[in-house]
């Protein structure tokens, strides 16, 4: 757990029934307390000055309390206000009005954006998704109360004083996840919010309540209701965040895995082979394809399955091509010709990839340390991955063979690149110019020897 600041500490200034609500102190001294805030909340700070100005009361919430907490970097900083939508507007003539029908203000402060949403109350969620019906309110309290997890449930105004009334800081010094009130009923309401307790438990290295845990795994089955793409992007997180093997292992245990909207297959329980850690590589695509090549799901599951992310045709090539090149690999012969051959069909990029997860997590390798050594040194050594890139075009071609073009042009080219790909012959154009037509005198139309 990463704990609250030292320079930090909490006092009860005040009870909401029986639930205290908690003072930040930093030195005791506004002054202070400002120079040692993150810049991203002194930036946002004209915003909770100008509403407060006005009469209203301006809180961060969220999330940037919560890090702010932790001495973590901050995201997104979101305000709250008791300010109606309409009152917010008048105060910021820069804004869009983004979602206006549940409260929310994106405000334009020197160059920055911030969603400002007005305190309140949700209820009759359409398909534990959202909410039908909002109301406005003028109580803090009331609208922490429609929160996920109570280390998101707190409200700091601008001199430093954190509002918690139901025990997030508590929960941040014990390192727990746990819900607002009823666990069941959070995860009624919007269903990916169980989604989202995994990934808080592992990017912050916290545990999950027993009786939130318990509810989790009792409403699991109501991700079904929750778009693919908004799991994904969650999942995403996880895998890019700051313990991956955690967040994963915790998705599995779950059972979330097998109640999203077109559940993963898999021969069982999801499952890696061998010691692998995810978190051995930098964040980023690289970690799904470590995650898929260790794991007993096959690619084409995994890409069924993540084909509803949203992720997009570029970045979904980027990790499934490498993994295509995987499965591959362990069946070609160790010569230059077969690995330059299977390094052309896949792509630089994708053979690289692939080159430095393998050897990030060699339990995963289907090939031996000193072949992919190899591999690798081939691979550098490679002068051109398409044809454009080599130093004789199709038309020079044709008119050095006194033809007219044709697909026999791209039969030649493509023999001359794995030819240079392979070290066999140089990228230059007289040496290419050569060997191309003595492919077309010695193999008719240019087609390889039968």
């Amino acid at each position: 757990m990463t704990g609250l600041p030292r320079n930090t500490s909490a006092s009860i200034i005040a009870c909401s029934g029986s639930r205290p609500i908690f003072r930040y102190r930093c030195a005791n001294k506004r002054e202070r307390w400002c120079a040692a805030m993150d810049g991203k909340l002194k930036d946002a700070m004209p915003v909770i000055e100008r509403l407060s100005a006005a009469g209203h009361q301006a809180y961060f919430v969220g999330g940037c309390v919560r890090d702010a907490l932790l001495g973590r970097p901050i995201g997104d900083v979101d305000i709250a206000t008791s300010a109606r939508p309409e009152a917010v507007m008048a105060i910021f003539p820069k804004h869009v009005p983004t979602g206006i029908r549940h409260g929310t203000v994106t405000v334009f402060v020197k160059g920055r954006s911030y969603e400002v949403t007005t305190f309140r109350t949700e209820s009759d969620y359409d398909d534990h998704r959202r909410p039908s019906d909002v109301a406005f309110v003028d109580d803090i309290r009331t609208d922490l109360k429609r929160r996920d997890f109570t280390v998101n449930a707190m409200a700091m105004d601008a001199d430093g004083r954190v509002i918690d009334p139901f025990g997030g800081m508590s929960d941040l010094e014990r390192g727990i996840i746990r819900c607002v009130g009823s666990p069941d009923e959070r995860f009624r309401e919007d269903a990916l919010r169980m989604v989202r307790a995994v990934r808080f438990a592992a990017e912050l290295g916290f545990r999950i309540a027993p009786s939130t845990w318990r509810a989790l795994r009792r409403n699991a089955g109501l991700l079904r209701h929750i778009a693919l793409e908004r799991v994904g992007a969650e999942l995403d997180k996880m895998i890019c965040g700051a313990d991956p093997d955690r967040a994963a292992a915790l998705f599995i245990r779950s059972g979330l895995w097998r109640t999203t909207k077109t559940p993963l297959k898999a021969p069982g329980l999801p499952a890696c082979a061998g010691k692998v850690r995810l978190s051995d590589l930098a964040a980023g695509d690289r970690r799904w394809i470590a995650l898929w090549a260790a794991s007993n799901v096959s690619p084409e599951a995994a890409r069924s399955w993540m084909s509803r992310f949203a992720f997009g045709k570029k970045r979904m090539r980027a990790i499934f091509e490498p993994l295509q090149l995987h499965a591959a690999a362990a069946c070609i012969p160790d010569t230059r010709d077969d690995w330059a051959a299977l390094a052309l069909r896949h792509g630089r990029q994708a053979a690289a990839d692939w080159l430095d997860v393998m050897r990030a997590l060699p339990g995963v390798s289907p090939v031996p340390a000193d072949r992919l050594e190899r591999w690798s040194a081939w691979l550098a050594d490679m002068p051109a991955f398409t044809a454009a890139e080599l130093a004789l075009d199709g038309t020079e071609l044709a008119e050095a063979a006194g033809r007219k073009g044709g697909p026999w042009i791209k039969r030649t080219m493509d023999r001359l690149l794995l030819e240079t790909a392979a070290g066999r012959l140089p990228n230059e154009r007289r040496a290419l110019l050569e060997r191309a037509l003595h492919i077309l005198d010695t193999q008719a139309d240019g087609k390889d020897e039968r």
